[in-house]
């Protein structure tokens, strides 16, 4: 790398800051801290300038590619463009900085911001529950799955360990599913990029656990026969998971519960932080809501399945939980 560590910067006695002088009775590290959590030798930090600092952080910052250099089109995990407008109210300090054992009157707001957020993703994703909790849209996959998981293993179907996935699927699909503990079996695609129905319907089988699909998929193609694999799934016992990064296709147009998907997650950063127009074969992804329906799932939300793991939203729809 033509930048050096921050170390080769270093010289002895070197300072970037100034503190101003303690009003407090001065102690000894030893009379405060226990013998057992102090350090033995001095930490190895480098000694550099408030300039040093800066200007190698920002020299390191050049080599990086991101949006604001240019944009590389990868499907629907394409760099899309935040307002920065946007980056402001996500710092605003009834967000940023809330801890997570505050008392909840003082943070009423903030809950209300979430329990509407809930409501209206709901009414988008045509679902019945939603959890706010995944933070990104693999951890969206994950709950989703762990969701999935738990369905069948309280229907007594736990031996159900497979998870199908178009070849189209985007790459973190496959990693989701064995990460949560499931075979992946790929279908194949037609020569139209869509889903080869015939090829599913050879596939799905008892030990079927779910479909997993990105509708539109990667190719910015719509399923188009969305409804015949709801059937073909569902009639093996199966549940049909839609992945969500590519929504804004379908927003206000379609709900995914409508077109017989279990659970949708949502990637809300791509979906509602952008200005956007209509787009057809455009893709945005965004947060991670995850949704589900009635679809007897009620009893297999987040905080049952994921316990503690820090996510964000999820869909569940029609089949499964309740509406508030």
């Amino acid at each position: 790398m033509s930048e050096k560590l921050i170390f080769e910067y270093s010289s002895l006695g070197r300072k970037g800051y100034s503190l101003p002088e303690c009003d407090v009775p001065e102690k000894k590290n030893e009379e405060l801290i226990p013998a057992r959590l102090l350090r033995q030798k001095e930490t190895r930090l480098p000694e550099v300038s408030e300039h040093d600092v800066v200007r190698h952080f920002v020299r390191i910052s050049t080599l990086n590619y991101h949006i604001d250099k240019g944009i590389y089109p990868l499907g629907s995990c394409t760099m899309k463009y935040n307002p920065k407008v946007n980056e402001l109210v996500a710092r605003f300090p009834g967000w940023a900085e809330i801890h997570p054992f505050q008392p909840e009157e003082t943070v009423q707001g903030s809950l209300k911001l979430m329990y509407e957020l809930w409501n209206y993703l709901a009414e988008i994703g045509g679902v019945d529950e939603v959890t706010l909790q995944p933070a990104a849209g693999a951890q969206g996959e994950m709950t989703g799955l762990l969701i999935t998981k738990a369905y069948h293993q309280k229907n007594k179907q736990g031996h159900r360990n497979k998870v199908i996935i178009p070849d189209s699927a985007h790459g973190t699909n496959p990693a989701s599913v064995s990460t949560a503990g499931y075979q992946t079996v790929t279908v194949k695609s037609c020569a139209n990029g869509l889903v080869d129905i015939e090829e599913l319907r050879k596939l799905v089988d008892g030990q079927t656990a779910a479909f997993m699909v990105t509708n539109p998929n990667t190719l910015g193609l719509f399923e188009t026969k969305v409804s015949e694999i709801a059937k073909i799934v569902h009639e093996a016992g199966a549940l049909l998971y839609m992945d969500g990064a590519n929504l804004n296709a379908l927003l206000g147009i379609a709900r995914p519960g409508d077109m017989g998907f279990d659970i949708v997650h949502f990637n809300l950063h791509k979906t509602f932080r952008k200005s956007r127009r209509k787009q057809i074969n455009r893709e945005k992804r965004a947060m991670a809501l995850i949704g589900k329906r009635k679809i007897r799932l009620a009893s297999c939300t987040p905080s049952t399945v994921t316990s503690g793991c820090s996510c964000g939203p999820i869909l569940t729809s029609g089949r499964m939980g309740r509406r508030a």
